[in-house]
């Protein structure tokens, strides 16, 4: 059954190829394969031909995991003074001070620290990829408090439901697949065994409700202490959209993106545009009042991180976040922070089917529904949405798929604004191919006419040697001729605002500078 999963994998991968052939032609096709019309896709990047990036190794922490699809590992950055490295798979967190000459410490380990009381970390899963078992975390109101979020099978002790749930049972039926494999789901956000058409290996996973946990944590001695859970959140454990992306505001609230509950290949439905869900929004909890939390933002896809920076002269603070897309549009956001928290009204980023005007959006594109579990191919473009369209907030930078770039999507972001000597405003990644992107320029909130306009950064190595197959040749350099050398970089910032890059597959982290390329010998 391996090697048929396995088959199943280099399918989709070849299924996403074609999709890159048929949007850079600008081809919609409909259920009949049809053409119907001009589909809407962001503009191909070319490389920059002014600005490079230096990429200089730093660290690592230890993995054993570095077969392709094996891993699962995130950067927590939005500390003062630390970067923390999450094994999420292994259940592993790692401390890290720039300013020592020490490796990287081992914070916590699901397989040797105490668990907090009812948490089962140890799940089924899918795919290493859905297997969050320590999630995120973000810096608390005290030097040495953090906040840690958790996914776990059980509800933790003295709780009997989550503070914020899924929609209701059966609220929301469906299909999923297409044509003679479709099958009709009673309950899309409680979905059970899944079918192969959806990328079920032979036997099939049943999904299940999984609870993102949240906990503040004092670090004492090297390790978390004094476990106090404050919030429990509900998602559903498939190969989908879990979120994950989470900073702390001065008060001490923090955001929390959930991700839109949902298996790949939809629209997001109704739930991510429906003001009393959860799914596909942004929470603001507030951790001195379990239980508690606001929708401070909705339409949000998939967003994994996010980050608040202060912002010219006055400093005023913005939020900045990206979001995984379908096959359409790939996401990096900004917008003013006091808006955000602002609980009078939701800022509205567009994915989900709006039920006043009956569309999805996808960076500056409208798409359609989407047939659940189909990869590669939907949910498909259906035309171009209006610039500065009222009531929604559009990318400040959005890149897609080519003939030529078979992107599988964003997988991180870096701020670039405040740093000394800097050339670039934003940089971002991407999962397949290790590219590295960037703008120099901000979004224009007020005289918004489209995103700003990005680029394909070139890199080298500290040598000075250009590196062809960007971030995926420090994979070959880890691990030898291994044949298949996605990494899945994750872009993040170190405590001075520089930027860093971290490699999942290799647990190894860089350093990132950027230079005019005609500094080069």
């Amino acid at each position: 059954w391996v090697s048929l999963f396995l088959s199943t994998v280099k399918m989709k991968i070849i299924q996403q190829a074609i999709t890159a052939l048929l949007v850079s032609s600008n081809l919609l096709i409909s259920n009949h394969g049809l053409v119907q019309g001009v589909a809407c896709s962001p503009e191909p990047l070319e490389f920059s031909e002014t600005v490079g990036i230096r990429v200089e190794k730093v660290g690592s922490i230890p993995t054993t995991t570095t077969g392709a699809w094996s891993y699962n590992m995130m950067v927590a950055d939005n500390f003062d003074d630390k970067v923390f490295f999450l094994d999420q798979l292994m259940g592993k967190i790692y401390s890290y001070d720039p300013e020592s000459s020490e490796e990287p410490a081992l914070l916590f380990d699901m397989n040797t620290s105490e668990i907090p009381a009812g948490l089962t970390l140890n799940f089924n899963y899918p795919g290493a990829a859905q297997a969050n078992r320590v999630h995120m975390m973000s810096k608390g109101k005290t030097a040495n408090e953090v906040y840690v979020v958790f996914s776990s099978s059980t509800l933790p002790t003295g709780y009997s439901k989550a503070d914020a749930g899924l929609p209701a049972e059966g609220a929301y039926p469906g299909y999923m697949c297409d044509g003679y494999e479709t099958v009709f789901v009673r309950d899309l956000y409680r979905v059970g065994l899944l079918p192969l058409c959806a990328g079920s290996a032979p036997g099939g996973f049943a999904s299940f409700t999984i609870y993102n946990v949240f906990y503040k944590f004092t670090i004492s001695n090297g390790v978390l202490a004094n476990p106090d859970p404050f919030f429990v959140l509900e998602n559903q454990l498939l190969p989908g959209h879990l979120g994950g992306g989470m900073a702390t505001v001065h008060n001490g609230k923090l955001l929390w993106s959930v991700g839109d509950c949902l298996q790949y290949g939809s629209d997001g439905r109704f739930a991510p545009q429906v003001d009393t869900e959860s799914c596909g929004k942004i929470l603001l909890i507030d951790p001195d009042a379990p239980g508690t939390y606001d929708i401070v933002a909705k339409g949000v896809r998939n967003s994994q991180q996010m980050r608040i920076v202060p912002i010219g002269v006055k400093g005023r603070e913005w939020l900045i976040f990206m979001d995984i897309g379908g096959v359409t549009a790939e996401e990096v956001n900004i917008w003013p922070l006091p808006s955000i928290l602002n609980r009078k009204k939701i800022d509205n980023f567009g994915w989900g089917r709006n039920q006043m005007d009956g569309k999805t959006r996808e960076g500056t594109c409208y798409v359609g529904p989407g047939k659940i579990g189909i990869l590669g191919t939907e949910p498909p473009s259906e035309g171009t949405a209006l610039t500065n369209e009222n009531g929604y907030i559009q990318p400040w930078i959005q890149f897609g798929r080519t003939a030529t770039d078979v992107y599988y999507g964003i997988s991180s972001f870096a701020y670039l604004g405040n740093g000394r000597n800097t050339r670039l405003r934003l940089i971002w990644s991407e999962f397949n191919t290790g590219h590295i992107m960037g703008t120099m320029r901000l979004s224009q909130i007020r005289n918004y006419n489209g995103p700003t306009r990005g680029y394909k950064i070139k890199l080298y190595d500290a040598e000075g040697n250009y590196l062809e197959h960007s971030l995926n040749d420090l994979v070959k350099e880890e691990l030898g001729e291994v044949g298949y050398y996605r990494g899945d970089p994750r872009l993040f910032h170190y405590p001075d605002g520089t930027a860093g890059v971290f490699i999942e597959r290799t647990g190894v982290f860089y350093r990132l500078t950027d230079f005019h390329l005609s500094d080069l010998p």
